[in-house]
């Protein structure tokens, strides 16, 4: 009972905290002069960032999800091919 106490002080005090910071002015921030160069980088004339390389193991996951579905659902059941309780042998998340 003690630790739930705590916990509920703790999320009242975070909650506190939040509802006092969101009504506080916005942060102005000032940029010194020995660091405004960081902000003049030179624009580029091909802003392409290639994203399918980036996205490429995500595709092959999926592929070869969908490729152990569709042995899944082709395969023969166990059990007369009867819905709702037949056993797809060739599903490595069965046991045999």
């Amino acid at each position: 009972m003690r630790e739930l106490a705590i916990e509920i002080g703790v999320r009242a005090l975070l909650f506190g905290v939040f509802v006092f910071t969101e009504f506080l002015d916005p942060f102005q921030r000032v940029i010194q002069p020995e660091e405004i160069w960081l902000y003049k980088n030179p624009l580029v004339q091909s802003d392409n960032i290639p994203t399918r390389l980036m996205f490429l193991p995500f595709q092959d996951l999926a592929s070869r999800r969908f490729t152990w579905l569709a042995s899944c659902t082709a395969s023969p059941r166990v059990g007369g091919g009867r819905a709702g309780g037949s056993v797809l042998p060739s599903c490595p998340c069965t046991a045999p």
